[in-house]
């Protein structure tokens, strides 16, 4: 009988004395409790870019919506294009940067319009 009562005391003694253990990790610098901090809600910082305007009044783009045919699985992705109504204009793409850096920016080229 006693020996049973003394381990009830003793498994009592350690379950509290974890409890207090665990409520005291919450810390700062404990490894524990710390998921909560992960979590933050970030504003966008960048401000949308412009559309660039066309160099002749006469000049205008439609926007299309096209799906993907050839992508894999049930559901195709859909992605928009633009479609530049005059047929003497152009597009040129320059490459600036270098590496992973580099990017094609898109110049429009006006040829029957001026």
């Amino acid at each position: 009988m006693k020996t049973t009562k003394l381990t009830l005391i003793g498994s009592v003694a350690l379950a509290l004395a974890l409890s207090a253990w665990s409520a005291s990790a919450t810390e700062k610098g404990s490894a524990r409790g710390g998921a909560g901090d992960l979590v933050t809600i970030v504003a966008p910082t960048g401000a949308p870019t412009e559309m660039a305007v066309m160099a002749c009044p006469k000049c205008q783009s439609e926007f299309l919506v096209k799906t993907d045919r050839f992508a894999r699985g049930v559901n195709k992705p859909a992605y928009t294009t633009e479609k530049h109504l005059c047929g003497k204009c152009s597009t040129e793409l320059k490459l600036t940067g270098q590496g992973k850096y580099a990017k094609n920016i898109p110049t429009h080229l006006c040829a029957g319009c001026k």
